[in-house]
């Protein structure tokens, strides 16, 4: 029988509206809490307000079934810049009072937490969200979300849970349209997968290995192993991967492999590299060298070269960094790999992990791009699934040749299968999204996303350098390195990273041309009002950008007369 998607989805909705009253009165809060009035407000201590909110919006969104194919955005006519809220000053919508510092010790590099992306975003390309409110922000406050334990607390002044979700739905709604330091697609459709959250699906044990379990999805799990098997010219039978949780987790599994198979090797990564490496060495007691780097952020390969030099008694163990974590900046492997010759070291004496949280997933796509492949002398890759492709929990892939893998593998008996990962239950909902998104999407469609991304990059570094700001793109890499803003407010507001006097964006799916300008506009009055940031020392992360080595042209920093120029 043949059913379009939009009636598959209206049949479910009919039939759980019949047989469960609550979820019927549940969805329509959530529908029109999706558009709620400007002159809408929650009381803290009282469900009545919610309710006058809902009463206020008669006009359900409908969902716009034109993005799920692909999570490339729409027309920008389609991404009008709606924001209405009345303040001049950017809210941080966090229910964080002034006088808590920020999560890290040094504030120089102080962003703000990377906010998982555990929501389902739709419309996050669509036009800027109000602020929330002062009441709908108390609404979250601890007080207010905080759970009775004792008999003398019953919580008859707590407002209800449906209450506090709608806020919640809110602020959710409000920060993935400003989401641009940090590298998720929050461009995604899953509705057709709800059903499965009612089931508890865990791929425990090894996915090519069944075990007693029966409710998993390790069908699935292979298939997406298989595509990107397949993505990484891998032979058939030669590979072996799982779905992680992260691309952390990819990470460790992918380093601890290598020092299974170099019990006494040298783990050798740059500076710039992602903590999950330095991490791995520090859990599995390895020795590591962190390598310097070029003012890009590519390892610094001479470097590289003297330290594997004067090692030679020992195995190599190296990271190649497919785009790092702030700069965006992809290893030369090929130019490693001919270090690796030049020094005369054999193909049994060392292992090349690739990190490729985020541009491994891209770099396939791009024209004219470096080949990355298991064609090449590699051994694992790990990357994120919940970045490039978009997903409601993190996730990650990880692949390797699947002789290394022997090594640290162990039967276990109750499970009728084998322990291979670094995880003992291994979410199975991710393993069905990931399944999901590759499916819906196709190469086109993941091509398309790329090409969005990598444009609107450019797009991006053109105008903050027209705006008279420090601002560099590497070339395979979709994230704009910025001087860092002297207001927090505003790093906080679009949710930047930063490091030291450096900020930057993240170009995904749901980042947008008018979201851009409207970022731009606020960079520049924040620089009129509050002045540029300096260079924090001589050789700064900002002082590096403006180094020749970048290319093309840097606007460098005009510190301590901006009173005078502005």
């Amino acid at each position: 029988m043949n059913m379009s998607i939009t009636s598959n989805c209206t049949i479910l909705s009919t039939m759980r509206s019949v047989i469960n009253p609550a979820y019927r009165a549940a969805r329509t809060a959530a529908a029109r809490t999706r558009c709620p009035s400007s002159s809408s407000s929650f009381l803290p201590t009282s469900s009545a307000a919610a309710s006058r909110v809902a009463s206020n919006n008669s006009n359900n969104s409908v969902v716009d079934f034109r993005r799920f194919k692909s999570s490339l955005p729409l027309p920008e006519d389609d991404h009008e810049i709606t924001e209405s809220s009345t303040t001049s000053e950017p809210r941080l919508d966090n229910n964080t009072a002034p006088d808590i510092s920020d999560f890290t010790s040094d504030p120089l590099k102080a962003g703000t937490p990377s906010p998982w992306a555990v929501f389902d975003a739709w419309g996050a390309g669509d036009g800027i969200i109000d602020p929330l409110s002062d009441d709908e922000e108390a609404m979250l406050s601890p007080e207010m979300v905080r759970i009775p334990i004792d008999d003398e607390d019953d919580g008859a002044n707590l407002p209800n849970e449906s209450d506090i979700l709608a806020v919640y739905d809110k602020l959710l709604k409000r920060k993935s349209s400003v989401h641009f330091g940090y590298p998720y697609n929050l461009m995604y459709n899953h509705e057709e997968l709800y059903e499965f959250m009612k089931y508890s699906i865990n791929n425990l044990g090894d996915p090519f290995i069944t075990s007693n379990y029966g409710v998993h999805s390790r069908q699935f799990e292979c298939s997406v192993i298989d595509f990107f098997a397949k993505l990484w010219k891998m032979e058939s039978d030669s590979y072996w991967g799982y779905v992680t949780t992260c691309g952390t987790e990819g990470n460790l599994h992918g380093i601890l492999l290598a020092r299974e198979c170099h019990p006494d090797g040298i783990l050798y990564s740059s500076r710039e590299t992602h903590y999950s490496i330095f991490k791995a060495a520090r859990y599995y007691r390895m020795d590591a060298k962190a390598i310097p780097t070029l003012p890009m952020g590519e390892i610094d390969y001479d470097a590289l070269a003297a330290e594997i030099s004067k090692n030679k008694d020992r195995p190599v163990i190296i990271n190649v960094n497919i785009g790092t974590t702030v700069k965006g900046a992809v290893d030369n492997l090929d130019r490693i790999l001919r270090i690796l010759k030049t020094l005369d070291i054999p193909r049994e004496r060392y292992h090349i992990h690739c990190d490729g949280a985020l541009f491994a997933m891209m770099m396939p796509f791009v024209d004219w791009a470096p080949e990355v492949s298991f064609r090449k002398p590699i051994d694992s890759i790990a990357v994120s699934g919940h970045k490039m492709l978009g997903c409601p929990m993190p996730c990650g892939i990880a692949l390797t040749r699947k002789e290394h893998v022997k090594k640290v593998e162990q039967k276990i008996e109750y499970l009728n299968s084998v322990d291979t990962t670094i995880m003992g239950s291994r979410n199975g909902q991710a393993a069905l999204y990931l399944w999901y998104s590759l499916r819906k999407k196709g190469i086109a469609g993941i091509k398309r996303d790329v090409v969005h991304c990598m444009e609107t990059a450019q797009y991006l570094r053109d105008k903050i350098t027209e705006a008279g700001l420090t601002c560099r793109l590497n070339d395979l890499s979709s994230t704009v390195v910025l001087e860092r803003p002297m207001d927090d407010k505003v790093i906080k507001r679009w949710q930047l990273a930063c490091e030291e006097d450096i900020a930057h964006v993240v170009v995904m799916p749901n980042v947008t041309k008018p979201k851009i300008d409207k970022f731009v506009e606020e960079l520049v009055e924040c620089k009129n009002t509050f002045g540029r940031m300096q260079p924090k020392r001589e050789d700064s992360p900002l002082k590096k950008l403006e180094c020749s080595s970048w290319g093309g042209l840097a606007v460098a920093p005009l510190a301590a007369t901006f009173h005078e120029d502005y």
